[in-house]
């Protein structure tokens, strides 16, 4: 496997591993939310409005980087 090919894999390894750790994040704020029984709170609705729009580009970027090395894109 050439140099730049295994560069593009590594990219996206860390691209998916970014967007699990957001999963994580999403996942915990909303436990939080429900155990602080703070549905609906603008605080946290703001706050996991912006987590899922990172989560949106980091799926982005994944699907990206996955065609660069299948050689798709």
């Amino acid at each position: 496997m050439d140099y730049f090919k295994r560069k593009l894999m590594e990219g996206s390894e860390i691209a998916k591993r970014d967007h699990q750790r957001n999963k994580s994040e999403i996942v915990k704020l909303v436990k939080e939310m429900f155990n602080q029984e703070k549905w609906g709170d603008e605080q946290y609705k703001k706050k996991l409005q912006e987590l899922v729009l990172k989560d949106e580009e980091l799926v982005k970027d994944v699907i990206k980087k996955i065609k660069l090395e299948r050689g798709l894109e």
